[in-house]
């Protein structure tokens, strides 16, 4: 609220409703916000609404902690913004304008980078339009590998750069620095040479492995070619 010097006066409420974090069907609350008109005329907003930024940002619609369980969805259920638009019951560019500004900030966020010891790579299909209406259709994907106490792994995405080439992949290790580079002990990657290139160049010190996944891809693919050849 602003700051005035004199004592406002009560203007009603205003009906207000919000978007919830959803159960088993949406949830909305409804918030009666209090309105107040000043009548200083050297008062430059003559009136202000109620604030409560716990609650939900001052032009949002979406409550902060559906915000919150809406970037959870993202990070670690595979949700898509049309998918949250329709548990909340709202449009795609409504969560879209909620959840970008908290991305934004994650990715910003450097200690996420903290104490990854094992490191994977991976490419990743974007998209199957016109590179012209979309950008680049291929990705390069960082994941963090490491295994905690209890021996489970992490699985975090730390970040996608676009390309699919050992430049792209060697790019991003050289900006995490020499310091960060040191601390990876073991480097995954696919079957992709350009990924073995820079992990020889960047992460010399790293011991290179196949991850599980195309492992187990190969020995099928190899299983089923000696059964042909039977």
């Amino acid at each position: 609220m602003p700051v005035v010097r004199v004592i406002a006066v009560g203007r009603g409420r205003r009906r207000r409703v919000l978007h919830d974090v959803p159960g088993v069907t949406r949830v909305q609350i409804v918030w009666r916000q209090r309105v107040w008109r000043c009548d200083d005329d050297e008062c430059a907003k003559k009136t202000f609404v109620e604030q409560i930024p716990t609650l939900v940002a001052a032009r949002g619609s979406i409550t902060t902690r559906a915000i919150a369980w809406a970037i959870r969805q993202l990070r670690r259920e595979h949700a898509t913004i049309a998918g949250l638009a329709r548990l909340l019951g709202t449009s795609w560019k409504t969560v879209w304008r909620a959840v970008e500004p908290e991305l934004v900030s994650l990715a910003a966020d450097e200690s996420r980078f903290d104490g990854v010891t094992t490191l994977g790579v991976d490419e990743h299909v974007w998209h199957h339009v016109d590179p012209r209406k979309r950008g680049p259709k291929e990705l390069t994907g960082m994941v963090d590998l490491t295994r905690d106490t209890k021996g489970r792994t992490r699985a975090r995405l730390l970040a996608l750069v676009p390309g699919r080439s050992g430049n792209a992949y060697a790019s991003w290790l050289d900006k995490r620095g020499h310091a960060w580079r040191q601390q990876v002990h073991v480097a995954a990657l696919d079957p992709f040479a350009g990924y073995k290139t820079a992990i020889d160049d960047k992460l010399e010190d790293a011991t290179a492995v196949l991850d599980a996944f195309h492992v187990v891809k190969l020995a099928t693919a190899a299983a089923r070619e000696v059964r042909r050849g039977d």
